[in-house]
């Protein structure tokens, strides 16, 4: 049996780089930072970059991204260098090589971080490099550096300090007493530890209250020894039961629709003597009397509603019914499509709506009257009755 090559490479006019085999077989890289290495080793020299295009380039986040430079500083294909002008540093260099420098010991520091300008070396830094098969300069101006932390707010400093100091401000009983040993200690909480500081505090002292405490921790205590771990995450509020519903809304008319295709409430089909005198001489039509009777009492929680969206009231329904007000899609008044629900509603003996005044459209089941099979076969999947409580009332 032929054997067929798995590899097709095609015509090599342009944008070509060459890099050495073993920066793609270094398995103490992963493969995120072999392809950092690559992606970098590809470019000129004196190429620019920012954390932002790595982690643009290689479709990750600021800790992704991190911890892939960290790996090649570990490993020695990256060194940081200080870029010093006049006393003061301008920015952080990262110089590439395509040849591990050695073995090295992991850094405490996180590699993209800024260097201290505290007394800052009055002589020029030595500038003996070793050889370098190809290098490329990688300065990350300083002022890059702020523009991308303004854009991520969760490592914005200056956000940072606003929060501590925001959550201080009203600590009680802290009034007049130096804020700036609890400062320290927010600084130096991870940042899910600060929000849930945050998120908590109103919990914490709650449960102070109830435990009838008469000294309210100092806000360091707060954050060092993590009180806030002491209480849950403030619950959600509890969805309510009924909610007011406006007249001729997806709400309003889900409740409305539900009761009408269960059937009438009350049985109107008993004629009077008057009515039975008119059909026993001609003049009216028992099957007539049925449905004008049926629609004009047939529904009285429906026509309690008519009676509340004629004075543009709205009523009280279950939550319950919001699946069915999801069903729901707006019919422009006067349309065809309202017509054709004015047609559906005279042939099953519904009452119709009441005059909705300068409401551009009002709800029906989408889909036209051919859909009420859909709508009813979800109300018999429904079994709140409390669709319309105050018009039951």
């Amino acid at each position: 049996m032929s054997e067929e090559t798995t590899i097709r490479r095609g015509a090599r006019n342009a944008r070509y780089t060459t890099v050495p085999n073993h920066v793609f077989e270094d398995v103490r890289l992963s493969m995120e930072a072999r392809w950092l290495l690559g992606y970098l080793l590809s470019k000129p020299d004196n190429w620019t970059v920012r954390m932002g295009d790595i982690r643009k380039k290689g479709a990750c986040g600021r800790d992704k991204a991190r911890a892939m430079v960290s790996e090649l500083v570990d490993a020695g294909y990256m060194e940081r260098e200080d870029a010093r002008k006049s006393g003061k540093f301008n920015g952080l260099a990262l110089v590439i090589f395509d040849e591990p420098q050695g073995e090295r010991q992991p850094e405490t520091e996180s590699v993209t971080s800024l260097p201290q300008t505290e007394k800052p070396a009055t002589v020029e830094p030595a500038t003996a490099n070793p050889p370098l098969v190809k290098t490329e300069a990688l300065a990350i101006p300083e002022d890059r550096i702020e523009r991308e932390r303004e854009r991520e707010p969760e490592e914005n400093p200056k956000t940072i300090e606003a929060r501590g100091w925001a959550l201080l401000k009203d600590w009680p009983g802290f009034a007049g007493m130096p804020k700036e040993p609890a400062m320290k200690v927010w600084r130096q909480m991870t940042p899910e530890d600060r929000e849930k500081a945050e998120r908590r505090f109103p919990g914490w002292l709650a449960l102070l209250k109830a435990q009838k405490k008469s000294h309210v921790p100092a806000p360091s205590t707060y954050f060092g020894q993590k009180l806030f771990d002491e209480v849950p995450d403030p619950q959600a509020a509890a969805k309510p039961l009924f909610v007011e519903a406006a007249p001729f809304g997806p709400l309003w008319m889900a409740a409305r629709l539900k009761q009408l295709v269960a059937g009438p409430q009350v049985d109107r089909r008993k004629l009077t003597s008057f009515e039975e005198q008119l059909v026993a001489d001609g003049r009216a039509e028992a099957e007539s009397l049925y449905r004008e009777k049926q629609v004009r009492g047939g529904w009285p929680a429906v026509n309690a509603m008519h009676d509340r969206a004629s004075m543009r009231q709205g009523v009280t329904v279950a939550t319950a019914l919001e699946p069915l007000a999801g069903m729901m899609e707006a019919v422009p008044v006067d349309s065809e499509a309202f017509e054709a629900w004015k047609l559906e509603h005279a042939l099953r003996g519904w009452p119709w709506l009441p005059d909705p005044g300068r409401q551009p459209v009002v709800y029906f089941p989408a889909g036209g009257p051919g859909a009420l099979s859909e709508f009813d076969a979800a109300v018999r999947g429904n079994t709140d009755d409390g669709g319309n409580r105050q018009a039951a009332e």
